[in-house]
């Protein structure tokens, strides 16, 4: 009795720990089996636990584990088979035929869970069943799988799919496959099924890239189309390179059996804290017709585009800047999908570097700017820009004032220089040609005005100054008068011109402000009040005529035989012009701005402060008077005015009226419109434009009728007890079936956006006027939660037509997306239908139908 004690007492001890009798050799040393392990195995369980020391062999039950160096096995049971070095873990089925317990091997980052699992200690191989494993975007499900030992598997009858339901919608039958962890799935022949259909889809082979980095280099399959134009084509083919962190590069190309191709080469680029952007360009050869036919035709044509951001906090007090978006006139018709690019007709570029120096008044900037006119195929350039500044200073006022300022400290003085070269209406077709520099306009131009501010009372100044201005070119024109052909000849004198000139200045300007408010004095009224603010203002100029203060830049010359002359200045049509003489001019300007604005209480306030709202915002005329002009002295007088609506609607107009008549041509004269026809003004432009939200504008009304819903019915007498109770009991007994109304109807709810726009544009010159005005719309709407529709659209009246419109449909499809897009008139007329799955791993897994714009037929 006391050796069997002792000896269950011994097993008891070991069973957190397998040590299996061994046998010494002659030596009296363990000798080491070849079957030997190399770590220590170390099991548990929390229900039944067994040893078979005969047949070494151990059997957990109920949440068992087993560890063996960094494996980890756990399972509902366990069976240790050390005679084999074997271990083989099982789950167990529930009433319902659920597996409880699933086998789970863990080994580092890696996790597999298994209906059953077979693992040798001595070959480090595992066999396992029903294995699902999350790779990248998809889910992998096998039959069968062995784990080898260096850390592949290969698998039997598995499934691989992007849906993440128990059921896929869809999956690719693979009968074997390689796993590679980590890295990659490569399988043999494979077949598409969807919705348990088997289709007749088969690859012959695969290769599955598990995306564990941000980028990777690698080819991009192209896509197989075919126009009845341009024929069968290759698109969106090439090689993306994942040159490093910080940027990477894309080329890709199409190509067509009628001859067109096209190459592309994109990249984008971010470094944190320094800057970030992208650069694109495309180059395509487009070919039109049938060769040898009349209509075949040829052409190239490219598109540029560069952005560059830089970090404020990169160089404080310096700033880069891009945004070139550039391409030839022809581009966008033949090569863009994008409705925008083929409706837009004018094309902006700028590339500008900044600098300021802290503590100074002075800053220096410099650009690159472009701007294309698609329609009419010209350019214009600023090759470069560039100014320097220095902001106004008071050079005699003292660092530290004490007592009142005298008068001299009030002097003001600034610096302004600037140099530009510019080529205006330049055939886009000459661009890259010597013809750029011959159009070439260049000049430098600098000015330092000093002035000086009285104030004699408030809103009233007087403003004496005196201003330098001088021109720099690299060549003056030269007027003479041939009398052989009786005509003027101009001659280019090429060489450094310098002209310059004083002007002296007196302006006097009266700018008061005259408030106006009324209260209302009924307490039931949402407005409290209303003020109106005037902002009238008058200012005279006068320049004095003194000579001698310029340079020689205006001669004469004669222009017919009888000897007559006229003054031209040699710096016609120069960029910045001719600096101006000292003659007599004097005006004053006229400018009347009104604000109306009111205070108001929401409707269901309970704060008791009224906000503000503007009713009239910047309703503002102008006009001046020359006092030595010849005739026609009062010059246009224009008015503008804007304002919002109910917070949603924006409203702005703009007119100018002329108090002068004109003759039959349309021309204005010097006689007043009243004395010509009765009336004191004459209309020449009116410009309109209202643009609001319309879904937010009936959101907001809907809101106001639940809101009134909710307060007692004057008709009742405020009872409705009985209702609420009915209310109630539908709401509780619909529980579950969506928003219902009062009698227990769905509610239709669609979440909707709608934005309209109109402009107007009317013109008279006297005889004949022009009207132009359109409408636009665009918005979307969600018809169910996984349905929306996308719209653009417009009304041209002038034209009587209906404008460029397109229309898209989305279907989210849970691991597929659907996307209809269809643009009925213009241009682009055409449709596209795709149907595809939703991760990028298959992005190539898709079915796609489209009728191009290419295509007239």
């Amino acid at each position: 009795m006391l050796l069997i004690l002792f000896w269950s007492c011994r097993v008891f001890s070991q069973r957190d720990t397998l040590r299996l009798p061994v046998e010494r050799d002659s030596s009296g040393l363990i000798p080491v089996s070849e079957n030997a392990i190399e770590s220590q195995i170390k099991y548990g369980a929390k229900g039944y636990r067994y040893q078979d020391i005969i047949n070494k062999k151990v059997t957990l039950v109920s949440e068992a584990w087993v560890n063996y160096g960094e494996i980890k096995i756990t399972g509902d049971s366990i069976f240790i088979d050390m005679k084999n070095n074997t271990l083989f873990a099982v789950g167990r089925k529930d009433t319902s035929g659920t597996i409880q317990g699933k086998p789970v091997y863990k080994e580092g980052s890696q996790e597999i869970a298994a209906d059953d699992f077979l693992y040798n200690f001595k070959t480090k191989k595992a066999v396992a069943s029903n294995i699902v494993t999350k790779q990248d975007q998809g889910t992998l499900r096998s039959q069968k799988t062995k784990l080898l030992e260096d850390g592949t598997s290969n698998i039997f009858r598995s499934t691989y799919s992007t849906c993440d339901l128990d059921t896929p919608h869809f999956y690719l039958r693979l009968p074997r496959a390689r796993v590679y962890p980590k890295e990659k799935t490569v399988f043999g022949p494979a077949y598409m099924v969807l919705e348990g259909v088997p289709l007749p889809l088969f690859l012959p082979f695969g290769y599955i890239p598990v995306q564990t980095k941000t980028s990777a280099s690698g080819i991009q399959i192209p896509r197989i189309g075919q126009e009845a134009t341009r024929g069968y084509s290759l698109t969106d083919g090439g090689y993306y390179f994942a040159i490093n962190d910080y940027f990477d590069l894309n080329i890709t190309g199409n190509i067509y059996t009628n001859g067109t191709w096209m190459a592309n080469a994109t990249s984008n680029y971010k470094k944190l804290y320094k800057y970030s952007g992208n650069f694109s360009f495309s180059y395509a050869n487009n070919v039109s017709g049938h060769k040898g036919w009349t209509d075949y035709d040829e052409s190239s044509n490219y598109r540029l585009g560069w952005t560059f951001n830089q970090d404020a906090k990169a160089s404080p007090g310096s700033r880069f800047s891009a945004n070139v978006n550039m391409s030839s006139s022809g581009f966008d018709k033949n090569n863009s999908y994008n409705v925008t690019e083929h409706v837009t007709t004018t094309r902006q570029s700028s590339i500008s570097y900044s600098k300021t120096w802290d503590g100074t008044p002075f800053n220096f900037s410099a650009s690159m700017n472009h701007s294309q006119d698609v329609r009419q195929k010209t350019v214009s350039l600023n090759l470069p820009k560039a100014n320097f500044n220095m902001n106004r200073i008071y050079p005699f006022k003292r660092k530290a004032m004490v007592g009142t300022p005298k008068w001299f400290e009030e002097i003001q003085f600034s610096y302004t220089a600037a140099l530009d070269n510019r080529i205006v209406g330049l055939k886009d077709s000459l661009l890259f040609t010597n013809e750029v520099w011959n159009k070439m306009n260049n000049g430098f131009q600098h000015s330092a005005p000093l002035s000086l501010q009285i104030k004699p009372f408030n809103n009233f100044s007087i403003t004496p100054s005196v201003t330098y201005n001088g021109v720099l070119y690299n060549s003056m024109l030269d007027y003479r008068y041939d009398e052989e052909s009786g005509t003027v000849i101009t001659d280019t004198i090429d060489g450094l011109s310098y002209g310059h000139a004083i002007n002296t200045n007196l302006s006097v300007s009266f700018n008061p402000q005259v408030y106006g408010t009324y209260e209302f004095t009924n307490p039931d009224s949402r407005v409290q009040a209303i003020r109106h603010v005037i902002k009238p203002s008058v200012t005279f100029s006068y320049n004095p005529a003194i000579p001698g203060l310029s340079s020689d830049m205006y001669r004469e010359v004669q222009y017919d035989t009888l000897g007559h002359t006229r003054e031209y200045s040699i710096y016609n049509n120069k960029i910045f012009g001719t600096p101006s003489v000292s003659k007599r001019s004097g005006s004053v300007s006229f400018s009347l701005v009104n604000l109306i604005e009111a205070k108001v209480f929401d409707r269901n306030d309970t704060t008791g402060k009224p906000k503000k709202v503007k009713i009239l915002d910047n309703f503002g005329i102008t006009t001046s008077y020359d006092i030595f002009r010849d005739s026609m002295r009062w010059a246009p007088i224009s008015m503008q005015g804007r304002t919002l609506l109910a917070n949603n609607i924006n409203i702005s107009a703009s007119a100018n009226f002329s108090l002068y008549g004109y003759d039959s041509r349309g021309a204005a004269i010097n006689t007043y419109n009243f004395k010509q026809n009765g009336n004191l003004l004459r209309l020449t432009q009116v410009n309109g434009s209202v643009d609001l939200n319309i879904s937010d504008l009936f959101k907001g009304k809907k809101d106001a009728n639940e809101s009134a819903s909710q307060t007692p019915n004057a008709l009742t007498g405020g009872k409705q007890t009985t209702t609420a109770a009915t209310n109630t009991d539908l709401s509780q007994s619909n529980k579950g079936a969506g928003i219902r109304d009062e009698y227990g109807y769905p509610v239709f709810n669609v979440p909707w956006t709608m934005n309209m726009s109109y402009s107007m544009t009317y013109s008279k010159n006297g005889i004949s006027s022009n009207l132009a005005h359109s409408m636009t719309l665009s918005g979307s709407a969600s018809i169910t939660k996984k349905t929306a529709v996308t719209y653009n659209t417009g009304y041209d009246f002038t034209q009587k037509e209906i404008t460029m419109t397109q229309i898209g449909i989305s279907r989210d499809l849970h691991c597929w997306q659907m996307n209809f897009n269809w643009i009925p008139n213009g241009t682009m007329k055409s449709w596209n239908f795709t149907i595809r799955v939703k991760a990028s791993v298959l992005g190539d897994l898709k079915y796609e139908r489209r009728k191009d714009f290419h295509d007239t037929y």
